[in-house]
């Protein structure tokens, strides 16, 4: 674990990255002795979306194609 102030992490931000990629745990102190933890986490890639995947998994029924009542009298 590494502790830093915000105007060194600022100056060292590569240091301070690679050292959370690498596992470690950087502490962060800013203004009147606030404490951040910076974690480093893998966000994974996802794969491309495929049309139709959600096809059969809702239904629409004729009650969606019907006039709102609340626009009632601007139809009229």
């Amino acid at each position: 674990m590494k502790t830093f102030t915000i105007e060194e992490a600022k100056q060292n931000l590569e240091a301070v990255l690679e050292h959370a990629k690498e596992g470690g745990t950087v502490i962060l102190i800013g203004e009147d002795d606030q404490a951040y933890e910076l974690v480093s986490t893998h966000i994974p890639k996802k794969g491309p979306r495929k049309a139709g995947s959600a096809k059969g998994q809702m239904t629409i029924t004729d009650e969606f194609y019907e006039p709102l009542p609340e626009f009632k009298p601007y139809m009229e």
